[in-house]
Formats: structure tokens, sequence, C-alpha cells
């Protein structure tokens, strides 16, 4: 949506748009939560009766039994030399020693069971997670006893970062079309290019280059779970295009959906930032939001406006967005990352307009919280069941939204602000599902664009 906010206007309004408040009987510059409404909490946990959205399959091909028990053998193996029990007489050295445990305990809950019915890139996460916590367990140890050697556990970290930059730069493979590449490439390219980015450096990197024995033992978890991510990536990568009929390449098209998108990104960027354009992708503030009515700084509807752009601009510094005639390296993720952005910024917009006529977001009852909740959920199940590949890959980055908003909840006798803030979290999670149909809407023209 357009709005008319100006970084000028905006700035002069800010002030009194995040001191001032609502009429209604507050003085001007009260906060909310000084004299809030009464909210009967009583029954509310029976909001959540409505399951969250399964996950959606974003790859159409499963990951065969004889691959999943040798990734489940890889862990098994990696925590045989571990003594069980490992008791302090064995090993005095008791944060050693939790590391050690921890790892261990954390490897076998993370390895997925063989009838666990789980999609494959959350299968594939599993693996990886529970290799890399079995490897931090043994490199711990190995690094503290004789009977080991950290350097042996696994790959070095030079040697994964190659296999990582290797595997990318196959990113993206064929695909039946563009929108089922960005929806099966995209967390296989995240996963690598997150770790290159940020698991892969600091310091020497190397498994040899700490004499902490914690260190030692993470960098050998986090080199041998990235290697998981490079051998499900590669493996997932070929079997899907040896099922497809007619494979065609993706690369051209998804570029030019993501360029399109952060076009209008860019766009929306420069109008909040006014004459500030030097630092685009920087949090311009609350204050750019809003330029109308005064309202309560703290109330839920403001405070979720403050966290939601905190956290879009928080991603959307780092993430592969083409904003300014700015290639990403990977596709795929470039589309699935800049829609997101994308829909996030348009739902902000939402969201301020919703303050602008004087919406609080403070429910009646728990009623109410209930059908802003069921209202959520249908929305997110309409994306993750929709036949669109990307609108399903948005619906599975909505549906853990749910999660923090379900615990408060699920407590006993929540108290009405965090109840409230739930409330006000769910209509959040209703915007962006909604802003995702304008957005799909553009990648589709886009990508008709190329033919």
């Amino acid at each position: 949506m357009t709005r008319r906010v100006t970084r000028r206007g905006a700035l002069a309004a800010g002030a009194l748009a995040l001191a001032g408040c609502l009429d209604g009987g507050r003085g001007r510059g009260q906060r909310f939560w000084d004299d809030p409404p009464s909210l009967d909490t009583d029954g509310v946990s029976r909001a959540l009766a409505a399951p969250v959205p399964d996950r959606p399959r974003l790859v159409p091909v499963s990951i065969e039994p004889a691959v999943s028990a040798a990734f489940a053998d890889r862990v098994d193996r990696l925590l045989e030399p571990i003594p069980a029990p490992l008791p302090a007489e064995t090993l005095p050295n008791g944060a050693i020693r939790e590391q050690i445990a921890t790892g261990r305990d954390e490897a076998r809950a993370a390895l997925p069971a063989p009838e666990e019915s789980l999609v494959p890139i959350r299968r594939a996460e599993r693996f990886a997670a529970a290799r890399g916590h079995a490897a931090t367990a043994v490199g711990t140890w190995a690094a503290v006893t004789t009977e080991g050697d950290p350097e042996e556990v696994t790959a070095g970290v030079g040697t994964v970062r190659h296999r990582t930059a290797e595997t990318l730069e196959t990113l993206p493979g064929e695909a039946s079309d563009p929108l089922a590449g960005a929806a099966v490439y995209g967390p296989i390219e995240r996963w690598l290019d997150t770790a290159r980015r940020r698991d892969l450096v600091g310091g020497s990197g190397e498994i040899a280059g700490s004499a902490n024995p914690l260190r030692t033992g993470e960098t050998v978890g986090e080199a041998e779970r990235v290697q998981s991510h490079v051998e499900i990536g590669r493996y997932l990568r070929n079997r899907y295009e040896r099922s497809l009929s007619e494979p065609r390449s993706v690369d051209a098209p998804l570029r030019e959906a993501a360029e399109r998108v952060g076009a209008a990104i860019g766009d929306r960027l420069r109008e909040l930032h006014g004459d500030d354009t030097d630092r685009l992708r920087q949090n311009p503030g609350t204050e750019a939001f809003l330029d109308d009515r005064p309202v309560p700084r703290d109330a839920p509807s403001v405070s979720l406006l403050s966290g939601a752009v905190y956290r879009t601009f928080d991603e959307l510094r780092f993430d592969p967005i083409p904003v300014d005639d700015w290639t990403p390296d990977h596709p795929a993720t470039a589309l699935t990352r800049t829609a997101l952005a994308r829909v996030r910024l348009r739902a902000l917009d939402a969201l301020a307009a919703r303050i602008e006529e004087g919406e609080t977001m403070f429910p009646t009852d728990a009623a109410a919280v209930g059908g802003a909740r069921d209202d959520a959920t249908e929305a997110v199940e309409k994306l993750a069941t929709s036949a669109n590949p990307l609108a399903r890959w948005l619906g599975g980055q909505f549906r853990s939204l749910f999660a923090e908003h379900d615990a408060v909840l699920a407590e006993g006798d929540p108290e009405a602000r965090p109840v409230a803030e739930a409330f006000a979290g769910y209509q959040w999670i209703g915007l962006v599902a909604d802003e995702a149909g304008p957005v799909l809407s553009s990648v589709n023209d886009a990508i008709d664009s190329v033919g």
C-alpha cells in the first residue's frame, strides 16, 4: 500500500505521536499501562484449540531411508568415544563435563526417528543439528584426553569452507519453474551462505587454533554441522533434479523477480528516510511510520510496531536484498528474503495506519484473543497449503511467530499485559499473511515478464 508519510512530516509529529495518547479520559502524555482497561484472562488458554499450521513441504522429494540411516549412524559413531556415564572422577572440570554431557543429550534429542513425520528440509535441519551437537561433545572430549584428537573428528574449517563455497556455486540448480526453484533451493542457499558468513569466520577458524577445550569443541561442532548441510544440500539438489521431467534453468527469472521487488523496497526506504538516503537499510525509527493521531507510546499496538520495525530492519541490514543496483550472489535466497522484507514493510505500513485510526490492540476479553489467533492460523494455513511454492515458504516463516505468544496463553494464570501483547502479536501475523498476496502477485508478474 502507498502511504503519504514523509521523513520531515513524521519527525515533526513523531514526538507527539509517541508521547501523546488517544482521547478517552487519559491525560496527555500518560502511558497506556498507567491506567489500562480491565481484562479478564480466565480461560484464555482455550484460544490455543486450533493447532499451529504444519510446516509446509517445499521439496517434493523425500530423503531416502538409507540416507537417513547413514546420517543417524554418523551421530552414533561421533558419540562412541565418550564414556557413559561421565562422572566427576573421570573429568573433574564441571564446565567441560557439562558441555560434553549437554552436547551428547542434545544430539540424541535432535536426531529424528525413522518413523517421525517431517518435511525434507526439517529432517535435514534435525540431522545437521544432531551432528553438530555430537561433534561438539566429542570434540570437547578429544581436547582434554589423550585418547583422541579434535582435528580428526571432522573435516577442517578450511575444507568445509571450500566445500560450502563449491556447493553454493552450483545453486540454484534446475527446477520445474522459478517459484519451485526458490522454495527448494532458497533454504539450502541460506544454510550455506549463513555458515560461510557467520559460522566459518572469526579468529583462526581452525580446530587447532584454540587452547580452550570448550571453544575447540564448539569449532568442531560448527564444522560438522555445516558439513552436514553441505552433504544434505547436495543430495536434495541432485535428487530433486533427477525427479524433473522438464527441468529448466531458473537463475535469470529469480534474479529478475528479486530485483523487481527490491526496487519497490528501495522506493519505500527512500520515502522513510527522506533526504537521509546514505544508509537506506538502517532503521529509520518508529516515528517514520506515524504522523497523524497521537497514541499512547506503550499501547500494545505501538509496542508491536516498535518491535516489528526493529526486527524488520535488523534483518534487512544483512539480508541479500537487491537495493540500489546491488546484485546478490544467490538468487533463490535473494528472492525469498526480498519477498519477506517487502511483506514486512507493507505490514508495517498497514499497522501504522491502524494505529493512526486509534487502534490500541487491547482485547475486550479472552474470546477476542481466541478470535485473533484463529484468524492468524487460518491466514497462515492458507499460505502454507497454497499451490504457490513461494507462498508456502512465506507461510513457513510466519508459522514460527506463534510460539512466543502461545507460550503466554499456555500459562496457568497469565497477566493482562502479556495476554494483550499476544493478542497484538496474532494480529501482526494476520497482517503479514494478508500482505503476502500483493507481493506474490508482483513476483509472478516479474517472472512472467522474463518468460
